[in-house]
């Protein structure tokens, strides 16, 4: 693993290529995309279908490695990492809220929340701890002991926040996690992402809605594997 000096960025991506097989032909998911993340940024991916983008969110999730290019992550080169590497990563430094809330039916809100922190090893006592702290701070308090098929789509993203939040990750990753709510409801978590990212947090938000990209200080648009746009706003 490559380390690098400069800690001002918790990702740094460099000519990054992917390319899948389809029988005889090669498939350019991504023709060479480079940008920087820095910590505490708050950053808004776009793309239609076919852009790239989830070829995209998939690599900097360490769910899948490039073709080509550098990756660093908190100054690690992570882009050939094998398979047992990059699951560490992902529990270790990532927090990951999905459009379909991914719960666990069987456990309690408290329960999911703690499912990244059983795998890292922590007591029940101290797991139970900030399991409780997170329930809390995104409003579940009061139904600390229901199960996700007794909550709103509402709750059951404000549980899935919670548990992206358990491990203390470097980065955030949402994905469409407005994509299953009512408009009022996706405001509301917005408003918690929004908030999360006042106090520090790195975010990436993967949207193909302009009015929820808005809501991060920077959106990168793709388009055919590559860089359209890449605005402050």
């Amino acid at each position: 693993m490559t380390e690098i000096k400069d800690q001002k960025y918790v990702i740094r991506i460099e000519n990054l290529t992917k390319n899948f097989q389809m029988g005889d032909t090669t498939v350019q998911a991504l023709k060479g995309i480079t940008f920087s993340l820095e910590r505490g940024d708050y950053m808004s991916i776009m793309g239609t279908s076919g852009s790239g983008k989830s070829t995209l969110l998939n690599i900097l999730g360490c769910l899948d490695v490039p073709s080509g290019g550098k990756y660093f992550l908190d100054g690690v080169n992570v882009a050939h990492m094998n398979d047992g590497q990059l699951s560490a990563v992902r529990r270790k430094k990532f927090g990951f809220i999905f459009q379909s809330f991914n719960l666990i039916s069987q456990l309690t809100v408290l329960e999911n929340i703690e499912v990244p922190l059983f795998y890292q090893g922590w007591t029940e006592k101290k797991s139970r701890e900030r399991s409780l702290f997170l329930a809390n701070q995104v409003g579940l308090g009061h139904r600390l002991h229901h199960r996700p098929t007794e909550l709103s789509g509402g709750q059951r993203q404000r549980v899935a926040i919670a548990r992206a939040l358990a491990n203390e990750p470097a980065l955030i990753f949402a994905d469409e996690p407005t994509g299953n709510l009512d408009s009022r409801t996706g405001l509301e978590i917005m408003q918690i992402l929004d908030d999360l990212a006042a106090h520090g947090r790195s975010i990436i938000l993967v949207t193909h809605e302009r009015s929820i990209a808005e809501h991060a200080k920077r959106i990168v648009h793709l388009s055919d594997g590559l860089i359209a746009s890449d605005e402050r706003i």
